[in-house]
């Protein structure tokens, strides 16, 4: 398979270092946390449209995952979304999901692909929670198998999802699903810059209920309207990351001051991290494309710097730990130039992920993909474009054999090189629609 990146362009550097991927959840209470290391978040873990629907491990018995009659089973369950029967097709979905996270079968899926965007959109309509929120899984999956642009295919599913994710009537569980799957759905398949701009402010729209008050006092927000609104933000976030430089400037001038920091304040824990990850990102890129805006504010460090060191009674301690490590970091990159690191191996090939971007990337991946993010890391065209993995197993391997300094070196000059690229990429784009001051 071709390689492929997201719009044409290299993605930024995606160079994170957890002790163990999806970060600290799994921590005990009684395990003191290291300040030196660098801790992945668990904000995908708290929001991944994956983790929605443990009961599909359940099944994985019952899906036999060896190479023989793959083609007779995903026929099966295709034809399975067309039956009349709830359970019936909510158990062909938990097959599509079993399969298309744990192998890579782009041809077959490919060759498949107008029906199964046909089923699944019926099924995202269909508006039962359960259905609808398998769906949401299986369409993203379905995405990562194509892993190719089709603005074509993302408006049929843009239409499917976004006025459910619009609809305040329908279950918050259901719209988180939702936002999590046309963000990724949009980062995988839209080239189009204005719908994506369109997109990103259907997003603002639901996150933007938790911005601070005109008295700067938070809002009072349900529990489970606080994860769709942290699901949205990190949809919101995933577009960011695709823009080109003058959207990207502008992004960061009305974002990163005052409207994204006021998030850091929510009674959420999963929200505020996010928010302080978001923060990040769009620092990161200004950065990189040497805005005036690359400096943060001193209000905004010292928010950050409040975060590290907040303890109150009312919170538990792996919410504390969490969040002390998480917006430590974010006040060291800001302070000491650092940038989270963490390496993945995976057969004879590494992964090392050294930038906020890269941390997202990864985060949302292995929060869709699961215990198959391996297989795709080695198998998928299009991850492994978006993570800049060479087309040859060798070169991963001779580079994992060196010490620490040569890989480090190795990658910023590799850095340097993407971001170059990406600069003249982007000052290709033509932008139709601006930001609203």
């Amino acid at each position: 398979m071709p390689k492929y990146t997201k719009k044409n362009r290299p993605p930024r550097s995606t160079t994170s270092k957890p002790a163990r991927p999806g970060g600290i959840a799994g921590v005990d209470d009684d395990m003191a946390v290291d300040d030196a290391a660098s801790i992945c978040s668990n904000v995908s873990d708290a929001t991944s449209i994956y983790d929605d629907t443990d009961a599909a491990a359940s099944t994985t018995n019952d899906v036999i995952l060896s190479s023989e009659n793959l083609e007779e089973k995903l026929d099966s369950a295709i034809e399975g979304l067309r039956n009349k029967d709830l359970k019936t097709r909510e158990s062909s979905l938990r097959t599509l999901q079993v399969l298309f996270s744990q192998k890579y079968l782009p041809d077959l899926v490919a060759d498949r692909s107008e029906n199964l965007t046909e089923q699944l959109i019926a099924c995202l309509k269909k508006g039962n929670e359960s259905e609808g929120k398998l769906a949401a899984i299986v369409s993203t999956l379905f995405y990562t198998q194509l892993g190719e642009p089709n603005d074509e295919g993302f408006q049929q599913f843009r239409d499917a999802l976004l006025p459910v994710l619009r609809d305040e009537a329908k279950s918050a569980s259901l719209r988180t699903s939702y936002a999590q799957a046309i963000g990724m759905i949009c980062f995988i398949s839209s080239e189009d810059i204005a719908s994506t701009v369109e997109l990103m402010k259907s997003l603002e729209v639901i996150f933007s209920k938790s911005y601070l008050l005109p008295d700067g006092t938070t809002p009072i927000i349900a529990r489970n309207l606080q994860e769709l609104h942290t699901a949205a933000l990190a949809s919101w976030c995933f577009l960011l990351s695709t823009m080109p430089n003058n959207h990207a400037h502008d992004l960061v001038r009305l974002y990163a001051p005052e409207k994204i920091p006021g998030l850091i304040e929510s009674s959420d824990a999963d929200l505020r991290n996010q928010a302080g990850e978001t923060i990040a990102v769009l620092y990161e890129i200004a950065q990189e494309i040497n805005s005036i805006f690359a400096e943060p504010p001193e209000s905004l460090l010292n928010i950050l710097d409040k975060k590290v060191n907040e303890s109150v009674k009312y919170k538990g301690k792996k919410e504390k730990r969490l969040q002390r490590a998480t917006f430590r970091e974010i006040f060291n990159f800001f302070t000491e130039g650092t940038s989270p690191e963490f390496t993945i191996k995976f057969g004879r090939e590494v992964l090392e992920v050294s930038s906020w971007t890269g941390r997202l990337y990864y985060n949302g991946f292995s929060g869709l993909l699961g215990t198959g993010m391996n297989v795709h890391l080695k198998e998928n065209g299009f991850l492994r474009s978006v993570f800049n993995l060479d087309d040859t197993e060798t070169e991963e391997g001779q580079k994992a054999k060196g010490n620490r300094f040569e890989r480090q070196q190795a990658n910023k000059a590799a850095f340097k090189l993407r971001t170059q690229a990406l600069k003249k990429t982007r000052a290709n784009k033509v932008i139709r629609i601006q930001p609203d001051e």
